[in-house]
């Protein structure tokens, strides 16, 4: 099963027209410290497939590095790079990530992942993008929706402090699904 959802978390990524992304972060970089307990490489193996999610700060910018990588069973490599922040909320934990590489045309905001870090696992979240969609349609969150023949884009322009009250109000609805990553420890 985490197979699936990373191949998907994957594609959603590249193709960035599913999750929906932000202007604005849920606080600023460098307001608060960064999380030290989702430093490390976390990783996935199912089958034929295989992947790493490192993540390290930034010496200049002070903030998160995050690289993925990927081995399908045709050992094709797919690499994506972010930058980016952790949010603590009401007893919630959250990444702000920005592309950095592959570069995303449609995808020039923040991307708003949940977490849970532990000394063994990593879980994460995606944003549901229909609950965002509905509630920018029903105007309780401002943004743009974009629908194209094959995919919708969903866009948020909310200002912050708007931003963190919808996200504390309807976190469970935002983040139904909660997949697990393990933590590579290497021997000494």
């Amino acid at each position: 099963m985490i197979r699936y959802f990373l191949m998907t978390l994957l594609t959603i990524l590249i193709l960035a027209g599913c999750v929906p992304d932000s202007d604005n972060p849920l606080t600023d970089p460098n307001k608060e410290p960064i999380d030290p307990s989702i430093l490390g490489t976390w990783f996935w193996a199912d089958g034929n497939e295989t992947g790493y999610i490192h993540i390290g700060l930034d010496e200049k910018s002070k903030l998160l590095k995050l690289i993925m990588v990927d081995f399908d069973k045709d050992k094709e490599l797919e690499a994506s790079k972010f930058s980016g922040h952790t949010t603590s909320l009401e007893g919630n934990n959250y990444l702000n990530l920005k592309w950095v590489h592959p570069l995303q045309p449609d995808t020039k905001g923040y991307l708003c992942v949940k977490y849970i870090a532990s000394s063994d696992s990593l879980g994460i979240s995606l944003m549901d993008s229909e609950v965002v969609e509905k509630a920018i349609q029903n105007g309780s969150l401002k943004g743009n929706i974009v629908k194209e023949k094959w995919s919708t884009s969903v866009h948020i322009t909310e200002d912050q402090k708007k931003l963190q009250k919808f996200i504390h109000l309807k976190d469970k609805e935002l983040f139904p699904e909660m997949n697990y990553l393990q933590k590579l420890k290497l021997k000494n």
